[in-house]
């Protein structure tokens, strides 16, 4: 039951950027409906609904054709990210390329995808999300055809790159889109499915790059897109149904887009990204390594402070920084991303290097992780809908990470029979898939809806650039021990040298049987139990992090068109603790609301105890 409100003062919906930082808010009556209403005002509380009133109804879609559609592009672009490094031994040795150009072909694509992700969120919301997911689509299937169809490196990387484009804006875009067409409150189910698909894309794509080579070819790694692609796009075109955008003409981008931030952003991902790329094919130590990363570092800061200072549109939200929640577990996210993204490379060539598995059979030994990062992340987001419960499931699965990942580095070695191996990698697997996806619906309920959008695409940037860091860190440390360890083994050099390949692999296991071979297996599987020490480092870092964060609500927001809502702003308590009070303006009109709350709930009834039982399962946190 809500009560109603006049809108004699009303308050614009934003803030002066100068304005302290908002305090934290929680809907705590009504219905948890805020439908749009003429001469929307800000809320009680200020902040977390701000501008919600302005939103328009979730459009009624057919979830059943959409979101499998969805789900299969974003599986395709996640894909592209990591079904190359299997691939990229024979691509290198076809094309004769150079050590820089190798590592081009991987790094092109991460880079674009990066450069254009903050773009997604602020311009989607102007000129609609369907167009661009459609260009991106197009996009991707287009140049997906042109590396297939490579004749040079040079070509490759190009098309890579463009590649990179339409695959980055995929990854944003659906996300943005799962977000408008599904309520918050049954967000958790379907953002589960999205990052179910996510994760099997990642921890199948080196597996499945590796078989796609051996079998067939490694131009199939990017003709495999075609087909569905081109399915997935024209059951979008005819299914799919999504708000008109915002309506603004270019003078006025040009006036409230913040142009500052988005050259920050991008210049500052793109040095990070080559930095650490640059640092993994010729070490830490270089100057160019060095550099990169350090002035990328710098600009990412700055990137911050923009953000918290503007007068404009900022690119990413300040809100994002002002809040505990929002930025702890944005940290946690691009942590995790930093940590998961390279066990999808670095498992594979355990198994190959430890059990002489090909890339076929590595992919058959992986198939537990893959299901269970799947199944978890699907049965998180069922947890969030049904039971309302968002921050502990994170919890638990960072804690069931650092456990796992505990016991990995104490016994998982040469040593260990393969079907013990299978079993403890489901361990892993089930911590990583509950806290997969499950933040950004923590971030998204912590954030105004207007800024979904620039929420989201931040979460998907954050986690691009945790991703590619955490391969150039932990693969430096696995060839820094390699090297180390392998180098103490007589016979290095001559009978044995470090693996860069499928059949370097396979040479290892080539070897006679003897103490060489068995010094050199455990030698090799010795070199992994730094990764996964860092990986319990990370997990803990995730953990800490984010047990003093907040809870908010879930039941706020429009609704689907289909459900008919109180047509009033729902009422909010403002919490505090992260941030500060409102300006004495909004103060004063915030006193005109009360003062109107309290008339006119003079003039209601007593609410039954039907009310009252609605009201109280209206207010449930994450």
């Amino acid at each position: 039951m809500s009560a109603k409100y006049d809108d004699t003062a009303p308050i614009p919906n934003d803030l002066p950027p100068t304005a302290p930082a908002l305090g934290d808010v929680e809907n705590q009556a009504g219905s948890g409906t805020a439908t749009p209403t003429d001469g929307a005002r800000r809320k009680k509380g200020g902040g977390l609904t701000e501008g919600d009133a302005d939103v328009a109804a979730i459009p009624d879609n057919n979830l059943w054709i959409v979101m499998p559609s969805i789900g299969l592009v974003l599986f395709l672009s996640a894909l592209d990210q990591t079904i190359i490094a299997t691939a990229l031994p024979t691509i290198a040795e076809k094309f004769h390329a150079t050590p820089s150009q190798y590592s081009w072909v991987a790094t092109a694509y991460q880079l674009a995808m990066t450069l254009l992700t903050p773009v997604n969120g602020r311009v989607s919301d102007i000129v609609g999300r369907k167009p661009m997911l459609y260009i991106a689509i197009i996009v991707f299937t287009v140049f997906s055809a042109l590396c297939g169809a490579a004749q040079n490196i040079t070509w490759l990387i190009v098309a890579r790159a463009f590649q990179g484009l339409g695959g980055g804006s995929i990854i944003g875009l659906t996300t943005m889109v799962v977000s408008d067409i599904v309520p918050l409150q049954q967000r958790g189910t379907y953002q589960g499915y999205m990052g179910a698909s996510w994760g099997i894309a990642a921890v199948l794509g080196p597996i499945l790059g590796g078989a796609l080579t051996q079998k067939a070819s490694w131009r199939w790694c990017f003709f495999i897109n075609l087909p569905t692609c081109g399915v997935a796009l024209i059951l979008l075109v005819f299914t799919l149904k999504l708000n008109p955008p915002k309506g603004i003409t270019f003078a006025e981008l040009r006036r409230t887009f913040d142009f500052t931030g988005l050259v920050l952003v991008m210049a500052g991902g793109a040095l990070l990204i080559t930095g650490f790329s640059w640092a993994a094919d010729h070490g830490f130590h270089t100057a160019a390594a060095i550099a990169m990363i350090a002035v990328g570092g710098f600009l990412l800061v700055l990137t911050v402070v923009n953000s918290l200072y503007t007068s404009r549109n900022a690119v990413i939200p300040a809100r994002m920084f002002k809040t505990r929640t929002t930025l702890f577990f944005t940290i946690a996210s691009t942590l995790h991303a930093l940590a998961f993204i390279p066990s999808n490379i670095l498992l594979p060539q355990f198994f190959q290097g430890v059990r002489g598995a090909d890339a076929l059979q590595s992919g058959i030994q992986l198939l537990p992780y893959a299901i269970f990062v799947s199944w978890s992340t699907v049965v998180a987001g069922q947890i969030q809908s049904r039971l309302r419960i968002v921050r502990p499931v994170v919890w638990v699965g960072y804690a069931v990470a650092v456990l796992s990942f505990g016991i990995m580095y104490g016994f998982f070695d040469s040593t260990m029979p393969l079907s013990r191996q299978y079993g403890l990698l489901v361990l892993p697997a089930v911590g990583i898939g509950l806290s997969l996806s499950s933040p950004l619906l923590i971030m998204q309920a912590a954030m105004p809806l207007k800024e979904m959008a620039a929420v989201t695409s931040a979460w998907t940037l954050t986690r691009s650039l945790g991703g590619s860091i955490g391969i150039a860190v932990f693969t430096a440390i696995l060839n820094t021990n390699l090297r180390s360890k392998f180098t103490k083994v007589p016979g290095y050099g001559t009978e044995f040298e470090v693996p860069t390949s499928a059949q370097g692999y396979i040479a290892l296991h080539e070897l006679p049987e003897g103490p060489t071979k068995d010094a050199v297996l455990k030698a090799f599987s010795d070199s992994f139990r730094p990764v996964w020490l860092l990986s319990i480092i990370i997990f803990a870092i995730c953990l800490v992090i984010t047990i003093p964060t907040k809870s908010y609500s879930l039941n706020r927001g429009p609704q689907a068109a289909k459900t008919p809502g109180d047509a009033s702003p729902v009422p909010e308590k403002s919490e505090g603790g992260e941030g500060d009070a409102l300006p004495e303006e909004a103060q004063r009109a915030q006193g005109q609301d009360e003062a109107t709350e309290s008339s006119v709930a003079t003039l209601n009834s007593t609410p039954s105890r039907d009310d009252a039982k609605v009201d109280a399962k209206a207010d449930v946190k994450v």
